[in-house]
């Protein structure tokens, strides 16, 4: 195919004159305060302009690290769950949802090592989502940390 004088292969893409592959994108979205997200499917309408980029809201740094702690999905019963993180701030986290996390807004306490602390759950994974089987959650105690000097000084690096 002759590009056309003075367009851009990809203009010429763009208005269809190069045959391309469809690919389905999904974009993540940071919405609805600080531990709450979605996510938005290339085939639905946003109403950011084109090009805009997905910011994320949360003022606290998060670190991606997975960490082995106990979830007690019952406040009042002893029953607990092991479970892994998958991103800490020093008073949230995103775990694995464990059996007994029923509905947003459930007090639990997540345990680390021998620090144990009162959580809110703030969001809970979709079914069919790549949050499925995810939780997040945001301590009740912000002074209670539960987690050791090392992580808390690799959060606050970033």
């Amino acid at each position: 195919m002759l590009l056309r004088p003075g367009v851009s292969r990809l203009s010429q893409t763009v208005a269809g004159h190069i045959p391309r592959a469809q690919t389905k994108v999904i974009l993540t979205l940071w919405l609805h305060g600080p531990d709450t997200h979605g996510t938005m499917d290339a085939n639905r309408t946003s109403s950011a302009p084109l090009g805009a980029t997905a910011v994320d809201p949360r003022q606290e740094k998060r670190v991606h690290l997975a960490v082995p702690v106990k979830v007690f999905p019952d406040i009042k019963s002893v029953e607990s769950h092991s479970c892994c993180t998958y991103e800490l701030s020093i008073t949230g986290a995103r775990v694995a949802a464990t059996p007994g996390i029923c509905e947003e807004g459930q007090v639990i306490y997540l345990q680390r090592l021998n620090r144990r602390a009162r959580y809110k759950v703030v969001w809970l994974g979709k079914p069919d989502t790549p949050q499925a089987g995810q939780m997040g959650v945001i301590s009740m105690e912000p002074a209670n940390v539960i987690w050791e000097n090392e992580i808390k000084t690799r959060i606050l690096r970033g």
